[in-house]
């Protein structure tokens, strides 16, 4: 391999961290650099890790088919992982239940069902009584039970991915901000992973943009400790709203309950969302009454404003630099596959997965 395609990418979350590992498994001379002091600081160190593809509802499309796309490989990922580094890095194949305030969700869930099936997936719905029986501690109208979902630890992913990169020969740089792209090493290509931070690397190449590509959507969630409780699969509950809650479990009656989703501004964490958060737990499992919260957290998660997210490619006018950003709530899902097509536009300037609906405009 030459030199011509040596790569700087900026940002060490999920994204850029995936990235780099991919690319150093085609022996590519990577270079990774992180304004904060870890990996996995941002949006990923934030997130719980539920990786919701399957039992998402849209039957369909383009974002359907990278989504499913990249759960699929994620038991092959961790594996690879696992068996390169030796981290033991938690990861759930109990499968995601969601459950459902409304009692005509049936009906709109039908055709997802249906397709989920052709598309190779196991997604089946659980009527009130199916689902009184089977989980007699939760309370809803019905909900789908998706056996193919996954969820996982972010921090020991990311420090997996980075550890795995190293031993093959990727470089990391941490405490280093970038304030311009032209402050970077030399490289052939640069790829920008580097969340809410992206919009200013972006702005220095005066693209002619109004106003930034991305928005902050807080998020806050808590750690609670609640023996009885006794479920092995995340509890995706969803209420009469539309608004969603993840009761994720990490093992010796500890959960991970959230998170909140906070357009406008807001000092997070507050003291406020921790009984939001319980609260609408407990309207569908009332024994969240009785939690002990452990901690609670915070952060930001990267939206579009206007595009489709995520926004993955070239940026217009400079064919050497890519993006890999907005990915919103679905990063941690999304990783592989961005890094998948990411790779495939480094060495080849395209991809057969169905980038282009998220190309940047």
């Amino acid at each position: 391999m030459t030199c011509k395609n040596r790569v700087v990418v900026v940002g060490c979350g999920v994204i850029g961290a995936t990235i780099a590992y991919e690319l150093s498994r085609l022996s590519l001379p990577v270079q990774v650099i992180e304004a904060r002091s870890q990996p996995g600081m941002g949006a990923t160190g934030a997130a719980l890790g539920v990786l919701m593809a399957a039992c998402a509802q849209k039957p369909d499309g383009d974002l359907v088919a990278l989504r499913l796309a990249s759960l699929r490989r994620y038991d092959r990922l961790i594996a690879a992982l696992i068996t390169e580094t030796g981290w033991d890095i938690p990861y759930n194949r109990a499968g995601i239940l969601s459950i459902y305030a409304d009692p005509d969700a049936q009906a709109k869930w039908s055709p997802t069902i249906l397709a989920r099936q052709a598309q190779g997936f196991s997604l089946k719905w659980l009527d009130r009584s199916a689902l009184r029986s089977q989980y007699p501690l939760l309370a809803a109208e019905g909900g789908t039970y998706s056996e193919s979902d996954r969820a996982l630890n972010p921090a020991k992913l990311v420090q997996a991915l980075v550890q795995a990169a190293q031993q093959n020969g990727a470089k990391f740089i941490f405490s280093s901000p970038v304030e311009r792209l032209s402050d970077l090493p030399d490289a052939d290509w640069i790829v920008i992973t580097a969340g809410l931070g992206s919009d200013r690397l972006l702005d220095s190449l005066n693209l002619g943009n109004d106003e930034p590509l991305l928005m902050p959507v807080g998020g806050q969630a808590i750690e609670i400790y609640l023996p009885g409780l006794d479920v092995a699969q995340v509890i995706h509950a969803v209420d009469l709203n539309g608004s969603d809650i993840n009761i994720v479990p990490l093992g010796q009656d500890r959960y991970w309950v959230g998170a909140t989703v906070e357009f406008d501004p807001q000092d997070l964490p507050r003291e406020a969302n921790v009984a939001k958060l319980l609260a609408t737990a407990s309207q569908f499992c009332p024994l969240m009454q009785q939690a002990k919260v452990l901690q609670t957290w915070a952060g930001d998660r990267p939206r579009p404003r206007k595009a489709r997210s995520p926004i993955l490619g070239f940026v217009p006018g400079h064919p050497n630099v890519l993006v890999a950003i907005g990915h919103y709530r679905n990063g941690i899902l999304m990783a592989p596959i961005s890094a998948q097509i990411i790779c495939d536009l480094i060495v080849g300037g395209d991809s057969d997965l169905p980038w282009r609906g998220c190309a940047v405009v």
